[in-house]
């Protein structure tokens, strides 16, 4: 009985401090949102205050002032424009490329996943200079389909690699069922392969939204003022004295929003997505 107790008592131990160490880390990863969350809401003598308070006001004056003078709606419906752009654009690339590279075997398969998964490790910076001179030459400099092209090919690997894994783990005894059954190859795999793999889809739609409306480099290097996104029309207010951190706070709230409401949304379907094709 004593030795009961006392695993009984390690294994309490354990879990509290287990408990710890992720509140802790929660705490890390939550404070700096928190904190400009808070800042939005404030005034900005607020912001200066020894020691600092979390909501010590809540006026909405920062966003009043955000939306009426500053042309922030141009910025958010450029930003929507090319992450939807992309985000369809990387699952009509990555899907059908993943089924095909999951259900096809050939010699060097695995050396070409690597290849493909190395252009999504590379630094952007690496593409922007070339990718700037191509749409030059052909007259897109500036544009959001610029943004978007060059969005696509950094998610597109990103996507291809996801989605070759979550289809290796649906068995393709059931296409071969449906194919008995009348249904061609595409057809196949549009009534059947795609439907069960909808996690790993909103996997990837998730993750190319995400970077594309956070992009920051390639927006900088490709767009014009009339194309401009919410990041660049963030910088573009940093410095001026009028400003201030506040109303740089309420931006960031709004940048952040949607991603946030996105990811709450669709929690169930991205988390069980990055572990689909974990097991077989």
């Amino acid at each position: 009985m004593a030795i009961v107790g006392q695993n009984s008592t390690l294994h309490s131990a354990l879990n509290f401090f287990r408990v710890l160490v992720i509140l802790v880390i929660l705490v890390f990863i939550a404070f700096p949102v928190i904190w400009i969350i808070s800042t939005s809401f404030s005034q900005r003598i607020d912001m200066f205050k020894l020691p600092p308070k979390l909501f010590s006001a809540f006026i909405i004056d920062n966003f009043r002032y955000v939306f009426t003078k500053m042309e922030i709606d141009s910025w958010i419906i450029n930003s929507l424009i090319i992450s939807i752009g992309t985000m369809g654009l990387s699952l009509l690339i990555g899907v059908p490329a993943g089924y095909a590279f999951s259900r096809i075997n050939f010699r060097g398969k695995k050396v070409l996943l690597i290849m493909i998964l190395l252009t999504r490790a590379l630094p952007t910076i690496v593409l922007v200079m070339p990718f700037r001179i191509i749409m030059q030459s052909i007259g897109l400099l500036g544009t959001r389909t610029a943004v978007i092209l060059i969005d696509t090919v950094y998610n597109a690997a990103f996507t291809f690699w996801l989605m070759s894994g979550i289809f290796e783990s649906i068995p393709s005894d059931l296409e071969d069922s449906a194919r008995i059954d009348g249904c061609n190859p595409v057809q196949a795999f549009l009534y059947i392969a795609v439907p069960l793999s909808k996690p790993g889809l909103v996997t990837s739609a998730l993750f190319a939204f995400i970077f594309s409306w956070n992009d920051f480099l390639f927006a900088l290097t490709l767009t014009s003022p009339d194309t401009t996104t919410l990041p660049l029309g963030m910088l573009s207010t940093f410095g001026i004295m009028q400003q201030g951190w506040t109303y740089m706070a309420a931006m960031g709230v709004i940048a952040i929003f949607p991603v946030i409401l996105l990811s709450l949304m669709l929690q169930k379907y991205y988390i069980s997505g990055l572990t689909f094709g974990g097991v077989k």
